[in-house]
């Protein structure tokens, strides 16, 4: 079979493709930077050079394709632009499988990029789609990633969360996950949501990595504003301010603690914790 993959160049893509590749599945990666997408997947990917929102790009990248990894990056658009792909890829009968996020925020009164998610949910199954939906939490890649570069300018990691926990997943997790379902209909009709085992806290992530690193980390309690404030002042736009600000006030009430075994059912294998992934890279957390 051959799968159709958006979103290949992220922090899911890769993964999706290498354990596709794994299964001796064939993928197309349908992108706008292909020399990027060359470098960072598996070299039996097919790569597409072209703009996934353009409709008869989209179509004739279809062809022959059995399964749609739908995945695009967050935005004010986001869904009339997954919409529009979805209707191409009516035409050809093609599965989805469509990547959305936080599971208790997607809801029509959600955070604008949650209420976005809801939206094209509804429109697979309102439109009658062979599809599945995956809902991972907050990718470790992002921040775990984010807290190593803090770690080593400064020592210190920020908390916007005011002491309550987040069940990160690590995106391997959803790639393992997401090529069994691009790969069998028997989960069709079925939403999954992905979390690692637990929801470790700020501090008891930074005591994670000052185990691994010898050295101590301080957490310094900030508000989800200020967090979206630091956006602007690194040249984000308006909406991905907004956008954290929002994520940040539904993850500090609690909302992100949820932990599912929806890796394990899918993959048969245990998620990865925070802990393994810090020992992982422990080289980006120290400095020199």
């Amino acid at each position: 079979m051959t799968v159709l993959l958006t979103g290949a160049t992220g922090n899911v893509g890769p993964q999706v493709a290498r354990a596709l590749a794994g299964r001796g599945v064939q993928v197309r990666a349908l992108t706008r930077d292909p020399g990027r997408a060359a470098r960072m997947l598996p070299g039996t990917v097919e790569v597409a050079a072209g703009d996934p929102g353009d409709a008869a790009t989209l179509r004739h990248a279809l062809a022959g394709v059995q399964a749609l990894f739908l995945l695009t990056e967050h935005g004010p658009d986001m869904a009339a632009g997954q919409i529009g792909m979805l209707r191409a890829a009516a035409d050809t009968g093609t599965r989805v499988v469509k990547v959305s996020g936080t599971s208790t925020a997607i809801r029509p009164d959600g955070p604008d990029a949650c209420r976005q998610h809801w939206e094209v949910e509804q429109y697979l199954v309102k439109e009658g789609f062979d599809y599945v939906i995956l809902r991972p939490n907050a990718y470790m890649q992002t921040l775990v990633a984010a807290m190593a570069a803090s770690v080593r300018m400064s020592g210190a990691i920020p908390d916007p969360l005011a002491g309550a926990g987040l069940s990160l997943v690590d995106c391997a997790d959803i790639g393992d996950a997401a090529a069994e379902v691009l790969t069998t209909s028997r989960h069709d009709g079925g939403t999954f949501v992905l979390t690692g085992p637990a929801a470790p806290t700020y501090r008891e992530i930074a005591a994670m990595i000052g185990a691994v690193t010898g050295t101590r980390v301080e957490v310094n309690d900030i508000s989800p504003q200020q967090a979206g404030d630091a956006v602007i002042a690194r040249g984000g736009t308006p909406w991905e301010a907004q956008h954290l600000r929002d994520m940040l006030s539904l993850f500090r009430n609690g909302e992100s603690e949820y932990v599912t075994g929806d890796v394990l059912t899918l993959t048969g294998h245990p998620p990865r914790s925070v802990g393994e992934f810090i020992r992982a890279r422990r080289a980006e957390f120290v400095t020199g």
